[in-house]
């Protein structure tokens, strides 16, 4: 029998920069999602990333005879010293970008702590697979996704999840995810593996979920990937150093994208309860989403390529943002015109000829889900 596990990606709707001040930030996850399979192996763990061409595979044997620093309870928080541990255990600085010894380092980690805490300390068995629709680096929440897949299936495979994942389970899953995305980033915000995790649309503020809606109205946008990858930790940085030099007027654009925040999740919440005043509620939508993406750009955080987008978008009587970290990543077009006119079309066209990734989703897709396969 085989696990196999999906989790959404995401996209911040409002909010990104911002949330890392306390301010509020609403995500929604995306019909893009990856998938990871599970099997049960003899002796060995072996890691395929697909997307990648990246495989790799240990005798369980041998690494019996490593020393891994001690687990801290039920979740064990990752660290400097476990990070480097596995760095060199495993030889992953021959690995040639950062992007790919993480994603190994990620997953040796939860496969190891998972394993030390809910299979009596032995360490599973497995082979696993992963393939994903999201893009590494552009802010479609690649890194969370898989967390949370590597995460849940290593959780279902000890027996310390249901396969019905009750809300507790994801509650756990979305901890151990948190755990590896500070692999990846650093110091996140814990938005984007609660967004795969739960799906839906999320409300967060102050570093934790204030509200959660498990389903939304189909609504369609435009992720337009402009093919440039970007570092998350600098432009972070870079906002601070931002807010370090005008902190009145940079406070000032925080608390304004704060209350974009605020008054979409209304709006939200309103199409999850009247989906009939659907039309009403995207027209205020598109002036919410052009006057945060000119908020963003105060941040100095976009990039030739995001203007681009945003100009064509304009063109076509469509609202659009950067979303994410900025300086590249992906930007999101609302699939709606306020004259009705219906050119998205020649829209898609003309950015796919500029040499951008255009993909046609859907916002609020369900979380983290679980199925079987027989072998």
């Amino acid at each position: 029998m085989k696990i196999v596990v999906s989790s959404p990606g995401k996209t911040i709707l409002h909010g990104e920069h911002a949330v890392v001040y306390g301010k509020a930030a609403v995500a929604v996850s995306l019909s893009l999602k990856t998938t990871l399979t599970l099997a049960s192996s003899e002796n060995k763990v072996m890691l395929n990333l697909k997307d990648l061409g990246l495989q790799k595979e240990w005798d369980i044997s041998v690494l019996k005879n490593y020393s891994f620093p001690d687990s801290d309870g039920d979740i064990t928080h990752s660290n400097d010293e476990i990070i480097e541990t596995i760095t060199e255990l495993f030889c992953l600085n021959e690995l040639k970008s950062e992007s790919e010894k993480l994603a190994f380092v990620a997953f040796l980690y939860l496969w190891i702590y998972i394993s030390k805490c809910y299979n009596n300390g032995s360490l599973i068995s497995c082979i696993v697979d992963v393939e994903s629709e999201l893009g590494i680096g552009s802010g479609m929440g690649s890194s969370a996704s898989y967390s949370v897949c590597v995460s849940t299936a290593m959780l279902v495979f000890c027996g310390r999840i249901t396969p019905g994942l009750l809300s507790e389970d994801k509650e756990l899953i979305n901890k151990w995810a948190f755990q590896a995305e500070r692999i990846f980033h650093g110091k996140p915000s814990g938005i984007d593996n609660s967004i795969c995790t739960f799906g839906g649309a999320l409300l967060f503020e102050d570093g934790k979920v204030v509200e959660m809606l498990p389903n939304l109205p189909n609504i369609g946008i435009l992720l337009v990937d402009t093919k440039i990858s970007r570092n998350t930790k600098l432009l972070v940085s870079n906002a601070k150093q931002k807010f370090n030099d005008h902190p009145d007027v940079i406070d000032a654009v925080m608390q304004a994208i704060h209350a974009i925040s605020k008054e979409s999740w209304q709006l939200l919440k309103n199409l999850h309860d009247s989906p009939n005043e659907l039309q009403k509620n995207l027209e205020t939508f598109q002036d919410l989403i052009d006057m945060n993406h000119h908020l963003l750009c105060t941040l100095d955080i976009s990039h030739e390529r995001l203007d681009k987008i945003h100009e064509l978008s304009k063109k076509y009587h469509c609202s659009s943002k950067l979303t994410g970290a900025g300086g590249g990543g992906c930007a999101i077009i609302l699939l709606h015109t306020k004259d009705g006119a219906s050119s998205f079309s020649y829209l898609k066209e003309q950015l796919i000829q500029l040499d951008f990734d255009v993909h046609e989703v859907f916002m609020g897709c369900p979380g983290v889900q679980i199925d079987f396969q027989r072998k």
